[in-house]
């Protein structure tokens, strides 16, 4: 049978699990090198020749990659379940046997399980693409190559970034917030009728019905379709989530969110959740100008609310909206990882440039200027809460005792402010 051969579907199908891990490997490696070009504080001619060039050929190209090899992978397992078809009494094939008489046989094409005839555009990607090019021929060669050249050009990357653009770290670093995914042995792939996946269009991924996280394999991405990617670590807590957010449908994993996880949305914008679950650090990168994204008033209006506070003039009743942590011009999303209970005074003030607001306004014209800008801003949440807040409330419900905010332009920071998010001595009435 010149060209046709027989298969192992137990060893297709390890070569097919072998292959899918892979992938995620190589997934995994995208995201690392896109969270590096990112934050790397660096502007002019070259800067935006070498982000245009990651975002429009290197970064699809890592892609392509990995969607070849995990195409392959879902094509061997097509064949393993085609020769187990084959070989039962009744099967189409179960009189093809090999020349032993012990071994069955399916006619199928020989460079199905071959990796060599898989198309990946990484050439112009330097030592990764010689290595991923050369490997390509073997399973084994292909994911030592890989791993090896992605380790190689994360090492270069960081040698250019801080030895000759000079390092951008976050102002505020003591909330753990993780600017790429943790790195991961196994990837799983999460589908609708699968026992992990949501039971409805509202019930967000990995939470059961009484908020907990359910139980998932360690140091494992789990890749849940529209619902994101989802990072464990070595006790198989999810600690990093890639979303998106603020679409015709809202993310509910966005909405209800998990503590101690960091979330990187829409592939630019941070949000750290703290022990509770409330958004205590937010940063983004490189700021944009983004009107198109939808309000929620419903949301908005569930979280605005006023409470009396006693002030050194007695009793004041003190107005808190919701606050956008993004701007909603600046592509800030409408679900409630994006909301903070905001003294109306540090929101939208229409004096004095210490608000939100202002700061809103700086990033809106200077972006329409031509600069180019970065924004962060760490929530401190105090044990002094409305009547009513506290163990079992939502996120959203707590009000912060202040804010901090930096922003950088142009690679200078401009603004260092900490914003107080109730009058100075205030408290909260209790209700009798």
């Amino acid at each position: 049978m010149g060209g046709f051969l027989g298969a192992d579907t137990a060893a297709l199908r390890e070569h097919g699990s072998v292959l899918t891990a892979r992938a995620g490997e190589v997934e995994d490696l995208a995201a690392r090198l896109a969270a590096m070009v990112d934050q790397v504080n660096w502007i002019g001619p070259d800067a935006e020749e070498f982000r245009t060039d990651w975002a429009v050929r290197v970064r699809p190209a890592l892609h392509d990659c990995s969607d070849a090899i995990r195409s392959r992978a879902d094509e061997i397992d097509t064949h393993a379940e085609e020769q187990d078809g084959a070989s039962d009494v009744g099967g189409v094939g179960g009189a093809l046997m090999n020349g032993a008489g012990d071994a069955p046989i399916v006619e199928m094409p020989a460079d199905s399980i071959q990796l060599a005839s898989m198309s990946m555009p990484l050439q112009a990607f330097g030592a990764l693409g010689d290595a991923v090019e050369s490997g390509r021929d073997a399973a084994g060669r292909l994911m030592g190559t890989v791993r090896d050249a992605g380790e190689s050009v994360l090492a270069f990357a960081a040698g250019k970034a801080s030895g000759d653009i000079g390092e951008s770290t976050l102002q505020f670093n003591d909330s753990g917030m993780q600017l790429e995914p943790p790195k991961t042995t196994d990837t799983v792939k999460v589908t609708s009728g699968d026992d992990l996946y949501p039971g409805s269009g509202s019930a967000p991924f990995g939470i059961d019905k009484d908020g907990a996280q359910i139980e998932l394999e360690p140091n494992t991405r789990y890749s849940v379709g529209e619902r994101g990617e989802y990072y464990t670590d070595g006790d198989g807590r999810i600690v990093y989530v890639e979303a998106e957010g603020g679409g015709k449908e809202m993310n509910p994993n966005l909405r209800q969110v998990l503590p101690d996880v960091t979330y990187h949305v829409n592939d630019k914008t941070y949000y750290q959740t703290d022990e509770l679950g409330r958004t205590e650090h937010m940063y983004i990168p490189e700021v944009e100008v983004d009107r198109d994204m939808s309000r929620s008033q419903s949301i908005q209006s569930k979280i605005a609310d006023r409470f009396d506070m006693k002030t050194s003039d007695g009793t004041e009743t003190i107005e808190f909206n919701a606050g956008h942590m993004e701007a909603r011009q600046l592509g800030g999303i409408r679900e409630e990882i994006n909301y903070t209970r905001q003294w109306d005074d540090v929101n939208q003030a229409r004096q004095g440039t210490d608000n939100i607001y202002a700061f809103e306004s700086l990033l809106v014209d200077g972006i329409e200027d031509g600069k180019s800008y970065s924004y962060e801003t760490r929530v401190t949440f105090g044990d002094q809460q409305p009547p009513g807040v506290g163990k079992g409330s939502e996120p959203w419900e707590y009000v912060p005792e202040s804010y901090d905010v930096a922003i950088h332009e142009n690679g200078k920071q401009v603004v260092d402010a900490h914003l107080p998010n109730y009058p100075d001595g205030a408290t909260f009435v209790k209700k009798e």
